[in-house]
């Protein structure tokens, strides 16, 4: 049995890492699509998935937990327990067609998950829990316009949002012989706050205007449900020379849910000190507190296939299509400036060697690729499309052998290079991604035969 002091020193390094990378990195964002709905889609799925272009409704590994389909979770092992972590840094760059540009650079945790397997010894059924915690929309923007009145007086206006939403989950699987289902369930919750503020500078005559500015903060949550499933086909099996071939199946979705929430108003007037730079309130025109609001968070559909070949070597290549149904999307009955999106998604994954017996480390090294496209769901500037080509690796921390093949340990990497929007288009985001992922495993809850 794993000694509860080496997992607990595993994951205080993990942790401690984790916070040292993002207190180093740049934490602000700048997403002017982030103003819709609730906030920009976090991509989903663990480093794994993301250096293999996302895909995850047909995918399993034991090594790693893939949230996207929890039908995955049968997959684990016997007796093996997984913590999996990721550590995101994004940089973003917005352009215009005037070939004005701004980049923006952020890190932030994507995931917080464990699993393990809960099968007795002799049950011919599979059985895997996972939990944990992740982001799932991002609200980051800061966008200003200048402008001038009618009588002369310029004004620059501010439009500002932060927050997003996150999930925790506790999700369960059970597989029997070729097919598996799996569930998630748990909390949805978040808050976003706006900001639109015009400052108006007095040109024409000193104290003329007032400038103004309107302050809103939403509180939402409600749970929330997931469910997939997974099945797979034997292709070929060589028993002699110990090679099977594969094609996995799978499909999940993500339930439509209503969430509850309060929202907080303010509308006030103000003086800017011209020394000084800070505000002082002239009025509260109106203020508001705690009004009751609904918010309709719409489902999302998975659908995809894998083909394994194994042998000496491990080859797998799958593709996914998504349909999200953003124009369900509904703020107290009201539709936003979205639509429903899609995404087609294209990965593989190749592993040297997966018997343990080579001396070289890196033909044990897992070596990822893909790309993905789709239709963006904002509709504020036309039909936007999305693409992003990826690439990744996953490095065993020691070379292992088949023995120890359950207690491997990976460092998993993936790198993004994608673009919204294009030329035609009044804005256009370039983008890099770079994942890196800790996937910690070990052996749990064996029973000694001998001391």
């Amino acid at each position: 049995m794993q000694s509860v002091s080496t997992i607990g020193k595993r994951v205080s390094l993990v942790f401690v890492l984790s916070l040292s990378i993002i207190s180093s990195a740049f934490s602000q964002d700048n997403s002017p699509w982030s103003r819709y709905g609730l906030g920009d889609i976090v991509p989903t799925g663990n480093v794994a998935n993301r250096g293999m272009g996302h895909i995850g409704a047909a995918y399993n590994d034991f090594q790693t937990i893939n949230f996207i389909n929890p039908a995955s979770y049968r997959r684990f092992g016997l007796q093996r327990s997984i913590l999996d972590i990721g550590i995101d840094v994004n940089s973003r760059k917005l352009s215009n067609n005037n070939g004005n540009s701004y980049t923006s650079n952020n890190a932030y945790i994507p995931y917080l998950a464990a699993g393990f397997q809960v099968k007795p010894a002799k049950s011919k059924v599979d059985w895997g829990v996972a939990f944990g915690l992740r982001p799932v929309t991002k609200v980051s923007y800061n966008i200003q316009a200048g402008g001038r009145m009618p009588s002369g007086d310029s004004t620059v206006t501010l439009y500002e949002g932060t927050g997003g939403s996150y999930q925790a989950f506790l999700g369960t699987a059970i597989g029997i012989k070729n097919f598996s289902i799996g569930v998630n369930g748990g909390y949805r919750f978040g808050t976003a706050d706006y900001t639109t503020r015009v400052n108006i500078f007095n040109d024409t005559a000193i104290g003329r205007y007032r400038s103004g500015q309107k302050k809103i903060r939403n509180r939402f949550g409600a749970p929330f449900a997931e469910v997939g499933v997974q099945y797979m086909i034997k292709l070929k099996v060589d028993t002699a020379n110990k090679k099977t071939s594969l094609l996995h199946l799978g499909a999940y979705t993500s339930l439509q849910s209503n969430m509850r929430g309060t929202r907080d108003e303010l509308f006030e007037t103000f003086l800017i000190d011209q020394s000084s730079g800070s505000d002082t309130r002239l009025d509260s025109v109106s203020e508001q507190s705690n009004i009751p609001t609904r918010i309709l968070y719409p489902s999302t559909y998975g659908f995809g296939l894998m083909y394994e070949h194994e042998g000496n070597s491990s080859l797998r290549i799958g593709a996914d299509y998504v349909i999200s149904k953003w124009s369900d999307y509904r703020y107290d009955g009201t539709k936003d400036y979205l639509q429903d999106g899609w995404q087609v998604k294209v990965g593989g994954q190749f592993i040297p060697d997966v018997t343990g017996r080579s001396k070289s480390y890196w033909s044990q090294v897992m070596y990822r690729a893909g790309f993905n496209y789709g239709l963006e769901s904002y509709t504020i500037d036309g039909n936007m499309k999305s693409y992003g080509i990826t690439f990744g690796a996953g490095f065993p921390i020691k070379r292992y052998t088949y023995q120890e093949i359950n207690k491997s340990n990976i460092v998993n990497t993936a790198i993004e290079f994608g673009q919204r929007g294009n030329r035609t288009m009044l804005l256009r985001e370039n983008y890099f991604r770079f994942t890196l992922g800790f996937s910690l495993s070990d052996i749990w809850f064996i029973k000694r035969k001998y001391d």
